[in-house]
């Protein structure tokens, strides 16, 4: 992997990588708390931090983002407190949503964050709403949605891209591809070669790119949100990874041929 650092200083670089190292050290303390009692659920995005990261760093902090509940690190990222995150898991009272949802399904106002939605291509609409809300409004910023390779599937990716399209909507939507929707692999998911040709269809701009590569994520979303905010324009970003763990910790991942974690495992380190 070669890692284009542009025009970064060292202490952005360094910055970078602090972030992108905080989710990964949480998720081994989850998992940990997980294997005792002490949560009970957690949806793992080992391996896929590089894509939220990068995506919420490369925005401006009071910009919108619907993240999904692999995207812890949008959450770190935005520098939501670690105490009232861990409340939050752990379903205690003091939590975003008094512990109610113990995932992800939380937002916070404060850090611009909204809470995910199971049905993973409704926040695209959500996202569509926000960026017609800056048109509207005249001020120069974006929405940002993730979504996985199964969500792309729905209606709603649909009728939000081709929203935004019509609407010329100031949205990034990026997919984080990690080859899975829960068990389904993407040959069975879908016939096209690569999901960022959709974009194409609707008649806007779209990329394919390593998610794997915090510096590439960054910068190519940092480079897309300027595009957008100048054009008022929509942008399809597919980011190509691999989900290491189950869809849940509960389901496992038996159904995945062992080659291509040892493949992966090079690209997650």
């Amino acid at each position: 992997m070669t890692f284009d650092r542009k025009d970064l200083t060292n202490e952005q670089l360094v910055h970078i990588y602090r972030n992108l190292l905080w989710p990964r050290m949480i998720e081994e303390k989850m998992l940990v708390l997980l294997r005792q009692g002490k949560i009970s659920k957690w949806f793992s995005g080992i391996g896929q931090e590089a894509i939220a990261v990068g995506a919420t760093l490369a925005l401006q902090e009071d910009e919108w983002i619907m993240p999904m509940h692999r995207n812890l690190g949008v959450f770190t990222s935005r520098h939501m407190p670690l105490s009232k995150l861990f409340m939050q898991w752990q379903g205690a009272q003091e939590g975003y949503s008094k512990g109610r949802e113990r995932s992800f399904h939380f937002g916070s106002n404060a850090h611009h964050i909204c809470g995910m939605i199971s049905h993973l291509g409704t926040q695209l609409a959500i996202a569509d709403g926000v960026a017609l809300a800056h048109k509207l409004k005249k001020e120069n910023k974006v929405s940002l949605a993730f979504t996985g390779e199964g969500g792309t599937s729905e209606g709603d990716f649909h009728e939000a891209l081709n929203v935004a399209a019509v609407w010329d909507l100031p949205v990034i939507f990026i997919i984080e591809n990690n080859g899975y929707g829960l068990s389904t692999p993407v040959n069975e998911q879908y016939r096209c070669i690569s999901l960022v040709d959709k974009a194409k269809g609707y008649g806007m701009e779209g990329i394919q790119i390593d998610g794997n590569n915090v510096l590439t994520v960054y910068d190519t979303i940092k480079g897309i949100r300027e595009f957008c905010i100048k054009h008022q324009k929509p942008y399809l970003v597919e980011c190509m990874t691999f989900r290491m763990r189950g869809h849940e910790e509960a389901s496992g991942t038996k159904y995945v041929p062992p080659d291509l974690f040892r493949l992966w495992e090079q690209k997650t380190r």
